[in-house]
């Protein structure tokens, strides 16, 4: 069965589902393994997705049937908590959306703003007064046009773990601590991600099962 590459942009954000794969092993730089009877690539591609040529290298040593990106985005549209799972679909591979069909279900399905830096919650309000934007992150874009250049089929999907009016917290962002509420502020959050880790683990893996199925269904 051909290979399916999941990507995050960071490798703690996906931690937990590279330990649902059995015998895996580093190929391409990026870690090769199995789930269920389907093979499954996983691959890191930093904040932004910026190294483009690394992609590129890893999507012609695997040739995968189709990638998922996934992770982490922010919420912008006010109803979206931590711990949804939202599909882009303006960056999503129109096959691939018609082949989930109802098999997966998504908190919300539209469409996603890719920006240069983290978004803070003012920048969150101002993009969910444009209208349609569903969440913000990084990396579909530069994701989208590379798959688009070398006709991979792309799916992505990501979990929210920041709701519109809050912000990450400025430790995570390298600003440092100034004040107790700061510490608070960041413990908090990390003891969120730990648990919106394995829950996006579950999804992925629940995302991997209800292609497959279809797949199957179509052959």
């Amino acid at each position: 069965m051909p290979t399916i590459l999941v990507t995050f942009a960071l490798r703690q954000e996906g931690a937990s589902f590279e330990r649902r794969l059995i015998q895996r092993i580093p190929k391409y730089g990026s870690i090769f393994g199995r789930f269920d009877s389907q093979e499954v690539a996983v691959a890191w591609l930093g904040i932004g997705a910026r190294n483009e040529e690394r992609f590129k290298s890893t999507l012609t040593g695997f040739r995968p049937e189709l990638v998922i990106n996934s992770g982490f985005a922010g919420a912008v549209r006010t109803l979206l908590e931590p711990g949804d799972f939202v599909l882009a679909e303006n960056y999503s591979s129109a096959e691939l959306v018609k082949r989930l069909d109802k098999r997966c279900a998504f908190a919300a399905r539209g469409r996603f703003a890719c920006v240069d830096t983290v978004a803070d919650s003012a920048a969150k309000i101002r993009l969910n007064a444009e209208g349609s934007i569903l969440a913000v992150e990084m990396e579909s874009a530069p994701v989208a046009e590379i798959c688009h250049e070398l006709s991979v089929p792309l799916l992505s999907a990501k979990m929210i773990s920041d709701r519109q009016d809050e912000e990450i917290p400025k430790v995570f962002l390298g600003k440092g601590i100034r004040q107790k509420k700061d510490i608070l502020e960041a413990v908090a959050f990390a003891g969120r991600m730990i648990v919106l880790r394995r829950k996006l683990a579950d999804r992925v893996v629940e995302l991997i099962r209800a292609l497959s199925t279809a797949a199957e269904s179509s052959a």
